[in-house]
């Protein structure tokens, strides 16, 4: 038989409202709530989270869609930003939005079909964001971006400087005396590869280089897997040509394992033959042979930051809209030398 409030109040001798203001964290005499509350684990009352949103109009639900939930980047995020959340007696439903633009806003509609509190966006689509979507959601439900578009004034934002990211990258390649770099980039409408492109073209063309020497992998394939898979194959004619590059920058550390992979069918040593850097720092890098060098985009603290953000916005206390901005670092291993 299930267990109801009055159950509980009944066992424990106090009314209703004393148990409802135990459970819902109102002042109650220490005495009283320890009472009540050892009443309730004992009974293993569960309260009906839906009927207790209804009444409050909240419904301690936030809503969080990442593009693949099996990349280690967007699964520390996640960690970080659940663990963050469930403190604050948040529960978290986590989407993946493999094929962005449709699947993301139908994701969207069907979150905002099941009163959530609130969304957290990571890794945003841009084509999306650009039109505005995400700034008008705004203005009916709280909404974090995490990476989103720094230019725009009208969204909440936690993110890493992706921009400033790829600069140290590329600084550090060219230190090296790499002049034919091969950049791999990820899905096209995503805002990180997009900004990453156009710093990796622009830092080949002031360095005085050719643009033939600026080469770009493009992965359109919207299966997370089957894109690290068509990395390799992308990569291994170009590592295998007579003008290979002499350094490859992977957007994220799985790419980088794929081009591990490929030097490692074509013999060709890294860093001996091919230097290799990546973006993220997660355990991947550190795992790897040779250990990645790579860009730590700290992605525990973004998952922290968004989830504060959000708290923030929750509570009402904080000033809409507002951005959080924190610069990324090098993080130098085995995998890079110069030549």
């Amino acid at each position: 038989m299930k267990i109801k409030l009055e159950d509980v109040a009944r066992e424990a001798g106090v009314s209703i409202a004393t148990v409802s203001r135990v459970l819902n964290n109102h002042p109650v005499k220490e005495k009283t709530r320890l009472h009540v509350e050892d009443t309730i684990a004992r009974l293993d009352y569960r309260p009906n989270l839906t009927a207790r949103g209804l009444i409050k109009g909240t419904s301690n639900r936030i809503g969080v869609v990442v593009p693949y939930m099996e990349n280690p980047y967007f699964s520390s995020i996640m960690n970080t930003l659940e663990i963050r959340m469930r403190e604050a007696d948040y529960l978290c439903y986590f989407s993946s939005a493999i094929n962005r633009g449709q699947s993301e806003r139908d994701i969207l509609n069907r979150y905002l079909d099941s009163g959530v509190d609130g969304l957290i966006m990571v890794d945003v689509n841009s084509k999306e964001e650009n039109m505005g979507v995400y700034g008008d959601l705004n203005k009916s439900i709280p909404v974090v971006l995490v990476n989103g578009n720094p230019d725009r004034d009208d969204s909440n934002l936690v993110m890493v400087d992706q921009k400033r990211g790829m600069e140290i990258a590329m600084d550090y390649l060219l230190s090296l005396n790499h002049k034919k770099i091969a950049f791999i980039r990820g899905l096209l409408g995503s805002n990180s590869f997009d900004v990453k492109e156009k710093v990796f073209l622009r830092r080949m063309e002031e360095a005085g280089l050719p643009r033939k020497n600026a080469i770009i992998v493009e992965l359109a394939d919207p299966d997370h897997f089957t894109a690290i898979q068509k990395a390799e194959e992308l990569i291994l004619p170009i590592l295998d040509s007579e003008n290979r590059p002499s350094a490859v920058f992977a957007s994220n550390e799985l790419m980088g394992v794929s081009v591990i992979n490929a030097a490692r069918k074509l013999n060709l040593s890294i860093p001996g033959d091919l230097s290799l850097l990546a973006h993220d720092n997660t355990y991947i890098s550190k795992i790897s042979q040779p250990a990645m060098s790579t860009i730590n985009l700290n992605p525990p603290r973004l998952g922290f930051e968004a989830a504060e953000m959000m708290l923030q916005l929750l509570k009402h206390d904080n000033p809409y809209p507002r951005k959080l901005i924190f610069n990324p670092e090098l993080i130098i291993r085995e995998s890079c030398r110069a030549i």
